[in-house]
């Protein structure tokens, strides 16, 4: 019998793949490194095809952060720099916005969806940069101890690192995150997997010259994309420190990422310092801060001080609560009408919305203090974000189960502990960002890039004895975690509130129809989503009255005085949403289009 014909299982072991050809009765063996690379490129086509389905599905959207990141970009590409450069707004987001449009010159029409493709192509960046952190992190838990009887220990498997950490990336960036929403969040994920990625270089695979740099090139641009990335990065310059073994190495390449970072991060920080007239690095964290810890109204901080957060606000009470930050205040908003309240910007703030174009110009002159009570409802409410994170019934109770189940198996759960802690220069900088936040407010899309990092430090701890069996039941719950991780993160995007007409446009197109040009001023009740019909429509809002069910409950007498007084603001018409309940003699209101938007022309009213 020759070599070639006896059976295959007198060949010796091999990690590749056989496969019988009928033909020859030979064996074809698929290389491990192919399979990978399969199953990465299959990861990838995924990934991208469920962020294409969900910025396409959500392309006519918008939120109030996102609009005013357009405008500043739009603002920033025209050379309007007095009018682009705010302390609120971290620039390069607004950058890469503002290019797209001006490249592709979108009609209103495509505006908000040429926004939701930019969004989509900070999407694909961040998993490449993902593909660089995933690709050290398991290169590096492959170099993890063995058991004490000699014998390797089962972990997971390569191909299950793999597709864990593209699936824990599919979950955070498409359901924590959302591509919908067009904010930076996405953009910093991406910083903060490279900035990691470079640390684990420098940890493990010696403490170079251009590592260093290239890490205070990446925490220079993420502190571009978001404030917070500031002092995050010395928290990752100092693991990037402890990672060299050499102290004279330490000293010297420290220095060289501390000066890239102060060379990209300083002329912004400049500038903005210069327009706060102090010392300052941003003012988003601050403004966050009065709001979620000292109880400053975000949006009337002269009216109210009940303690409501960024994006979470309420204008409930604002004409009968009067708050001590009244007389600290700088650029007050006029109020124009008492009962309902009714408010008037002034001020040379630009933007469709002045008062979410530039938050900070209207709260300054109020300072931040420590209120231990704030403090501690604030720490509350954080930690709590982070249960019921951990115990939602979705991905993170599945992976927690699973890791669980992993861990108690070990000889003893608490080495896999010591083993994920091992992986510290990835997990203190992840902490560290889940305790700045969870010290003033924690939004998911804010720490997802952190909360998936962990993830995989805590998988990384996970050893237990070698059978058979160990290596099934490994293969089995890590399969477990990547379906329903992948399948839920589906569901999300597929069952995400919608908005595949652009009823923005049709209102903006309808309000030019009848008579409101571009530059026109126009005043609206409750802001919502009316700047977003208004941005569109190029025309400004100049006043707002705060509460609709006040305004509708007033006598009509009242609420022609009220239209009287937002017509003397320059106001040529009312925008409001939904259709107002009660019609009122001498007010007229009109639908815009086929949609959910009213408008009432101010000229038209009649006493």
């Amino acid at each position: 019998m020759k070599h070639a014909d006896l059976p295959a299982r007198n060949h010796p072991a091999s990690p590749e793949t056989s496969v019988a050809s009928p033909a020859k009765n030979t064996i074809v063996r698929i290389p491990r490194g192919l399979r990978i690379s399969f199953l990465r490129i299959s990861f990838w086509c995924v990934a991208i095809i469920l962020g294409a389905a969900d910025a396409w599905a959500t392309r006519f959207t918008m939120n109030p952060d996102g609009m005013s990141y357009l405008e500043v970009g739009a603002a920033y590409w025209r050379g309007d720099w007095h009018g682009a450069i705010s302390a609120y707004w971290s620039p390069l987001y607004p950058w890469i916005l503002g290019l797209f449009l001006k490249v592709l010159k979108p009609s209103p029409y495509w505006e908000y969806p040429v926004v939701h493709l930019a969004n989509f192509v900070i999407y694909v960046g961040a998993l490449a940069c993902f593909e660089f952190f995933l690709s050290k992190f398991i290169r590096h838990c492959r170099m993890q101890g063995k058991g004490r009887d000699g014998r390797p220990d089962v972990t997971l498997p390569e191909w299950a690192w793999w597709s864990l950490g593209y699936s824990l990336f599919i979950w955070t960036s498409l359901v924590m995150i959302t591509i919908a929403i067009v904010t930076p969040d996405i953009c910093v994920a991406a910083f903060v997997y490279l900035a990691t990625g470079l640390v684990l270089s420098i940890r493990w695979e010696g403490a170079t010259q251009r590592d260093f740099a290239l890490l205070g090139i990446v925490l220079g641009l993420g502190y571009l994309a978001k404030a917070v990335m500031f002092p995050l990065a010395f928290v990752f310059l100092a693991v990037a420190a402890l990672s060299a073994l050499s102290l004279r190495r330490r000293v010297s390449h420290l220095l060289v990422s501390a000066l890239i970072l102060i060379v990209i991060a300083g002329p912004f920080m400049a500038a903005i310092s210069r327009a706060e007239g102090r010392l300052t690095f941003g003012e988003s964290g601050r403004l966050n801060y009065l709001a979620c810890v000292d109880g400053v109204d975000v949006y009337f901080p002269g009216d109210t001080g009940r303690g409501e957060c960024f994006g979470e606000g309420s204008v409930e009470g604002l004409d009968e609560i009067k708050s001590p930050f009244t007389n600290m205040l700088r650029h007050p908003v006029k109020q124009i009408f008492d009962a309902p309240a009714v408010y008037q910007f002034e001020g040379p703030v630009g933007g469709t919305y002045p008062f979410w174009y530039d938050p900070s110009y209207w709260q300054e002159g109020i300072q931040t203090h420590f209120d231990l009570r704030g403090q501690a409802g604030a720490l509350k409410h954080g930690l709590g974000s982070y249960c019921r994170l951990l115990l939602r019934p979705l991905l993170e109770l599945n992976a927690f189960a699973g890791l669980s189940i992993l861990y108690l198996l070990a000889r003893k759960p608490w080495e896999c502990i010591r083993r994920a802690a091992a992986n510290w220069s990835v997990l203190l900088p992840a902490l560290a960002a889940l305790i700045l936040y969870a010290l003033v407010f924690v939004i998911y899309r804010y720490v997802a890039p952190f909360v998936l990092i962990i993830w995989l430090a805590a998988f990384s701890g996970v050893v237990i004895p070698s059978s058979n069996r160990s290596k099934t039941l490994v293969a089995a719950i890590s399969a477990f975690i990547i379906v329903t991780t992948v399948g839920l993160a589906a569901f999300q995007v597929g069952r995400s509130p919608r908005s595949i007409e652009p009823v923005y446009w049709e209102a903006a197109k309808t309000l030019k129809e009848m008579g409101i040009q571009p530059g026109d001023k126009v005043a609206v009740i409750k802001a919502d989503d009316l700047p977003f019909v208004a941005h569109l429509a190029r025309v400004r809002i100049v006043a707002q009255v705060n509460r609709p069910d006040r305004f509708f409950r007033a006598a009509p007498s009242t609420q022609i005085l009220v239209l009287e007084a937002l017509a003397g603001s320059g106001a040529k018409a009312l925008l409001v949403t939904p259709e107002p309940r009660h019609a009122t003699p001498g007010i007229e209101w009109k639908e815009l289009g086929l949609t959910n938007y009213y408008v009432c022309l101010l000229g038209n009213v009649k006493r």
